[in-house]
């Protein structure tokens, strides 16, 4: 009650002052909460061999991907003598056992096919990672005709293993009845001009397994077609590209 009044007014504006100051700290702690529950948030990105495939073929593009920022995994499998819905739950386990936030895929050939089968399991788990992207790279998802001509032997069924009829185009048990994703998809198929002599069992351009055609479920947002065969794809640089760039964007060429 003895501060004039000037005092008194000189107070109040450091008081208001003050308050300011202390909303701007408490703003910014807010942003770095924020940021730190962000950052706490794992993303995976998961890789999956084809048919018959060791696994060390995906290795040129993980290590591009990983290069580029991603937690990257290689999920190896039997697919030679483990059909592809017991390879789905293993997967599925495998992704519980890591316990990312979010997950996306790259697969090739028949690795695509075991991403799609986990969508019959996903919807009744308690709790699964959201599935942001995948990049399928010259998949059978209608199945081949190369396999339907090798199924209708009973040795060659008998030495090819449980997933031969899987990738067969046969609309019940082929590779048609894996339920289509419903996340973002990005197809890359290989075929040459004229590659119909490729493999004399396919009529059309061809990778030498896969139809291109053959490889579209109609859901994709986007799709690049590369001048390769089936295996060698993996292995050209402009499809690392590729996939990083879907992995980030959504799209094969995306405008910055």
């Amino acid at each position: 009650q003895y501060l004039s009044g000037n005092t008194k007014a000189t107070l109040f504006k450091l008081n208001c002052v003050g308050n300011k100051e202390r909303m701007r700290y408490f703003l910014l702690a807010m942003l770095i909460v924020g940021f730190n529950i962000i950052s706490k948030a794992s993303n995976k990105i998961y890789f999956l061999h084809g048919y018959g495939g060791p696994g060390f073929e995906m290795n040129r593009i993980l290590k591009a991907v990983e290069k580029s920022g991603f937690d990257c995994s290689l999920f190896k499998y039997r697919s030679l003598v483990k059909d592809i819905d017991l390879v789905g739950l293993d997967l599925i386990k495998q992704i519980q056992l890591d316990g990312a936030d979010s997950i996306s895929f790259v697969t090739h050939s028949m690795g695509a096919l075991v991403v799609r089968s986990i969508y019959n399991y996903i919807d009744s788990l308690d709790s699964f990672p959201i599935i942001n992207r995948i990049v399928m790279i010259a998949p059978p998802n209608n199945g081949t005709q190369v396999a339907d001509f090798y199924y209708k032997f009973s040795f060659l069924r008998h030495v090819l293993g449980p997933n031969l009829r899987n990738l067969t185009t046969d609309s019940i048990y082929g590779a048609r009845r894996y339920p289509i994703p419903t996340c973002e998809v990005g197809l890359i198929t290989g075929s040459f001009v004229g590659s119909k002599t490729l493999n004399l069992f396919l009529e059309e351009e061809n990778d030498g397994l896969v139809v291109p055609a053959q490889a579209k479920l109609g859901i994709e947002k986007d799709t690049v077609l590369i001048r390769s065969w089936h295996f060698g794809i993996l292995f050209k640089k402009k499809v690392a590209s590729h996939v990083i760039s879907f992995l980030e964007y959504g799209s094969f060429t995306p405008t910055k």
